[in-house]
């Protein structure tokens, strides 16, 4: 169903978190403190799943299940200093059937629209450091996007492209003169 949304959760389960050193404050209204001055970039801090295997976890998967035809939208509601480095990001992991990867994607934005590989069964969505050491996180929401929002996407970053290969011709004529 085009623009059903679901509201994404960091749950007090820290199995699937980086703790090491880490400072989590678990708030009434769902929202997570989270503070870490010593983790290094490229850490994944936490890790949402479609399919877990509850007698090994004792969880529920906290994502909600998709399918490789439709495009999805996602939007991090997360506040932190914007001045640090890239800040968060996320990184997608499709999954086949027998638990081999299908695809992934890196969401460096706030807000993505995506489409999943057609074999995908399952996925993981990974919160990884840019270079942050404290941060809110309130939610991610997932949603079905329409076909013409993913067209408009996919226009918007065939025209960064173009720009960047047109500056990068830009630039090699000029080391060349």
């Amino acid at each position: 169903m085009v623009n059903d949304k679901w509201i994404i959760r960091w749950q007090e389960y820290l199995k699937n978190s980086y703790a090491h050193g880490s400072l989590m404050k678990f708030l009434p209204d769902g929202t997570v403190e989270y503070t870490n001055k010593l983790m290094p970039p490229g850490t994944v801090i936490h890790e949402w799943f479609s399919k877990t295997n509850h007698q090994t976890n004792r969880v529920e998967p906290s994502l909600p299940l998709i399918d490789g035809e439709s495009a999805y939208s996602i939007t991090m509601n997360i506040d932190y200093d914007e001045m640090e480095a890239a800040g968060l990001m996320l990184r997608i992991m499709f999954y086949g059937r027998y638990d081999e990867v299908a695809g992934s994607l890196i969401v460096r934005e706030p807000h993505a629209i995506f489409k999943p590989p057609i074999t995908t069964y399952s996925y993981s969505i990974q919160l990884i450091n840019g270079g942050v050491s404290k941060f809110v996180f309130r939610s991610l929401i997932l949603r079905e996007a329409s076909r013409e929002e993913y067209d408009e996407d996919q226009e918007r970053i065939k025209k960064i492209k173009e720009h960047s290969k047109k500056s990068k011709a830009k630039r090699r004529r000029g080391e060349q003169a």
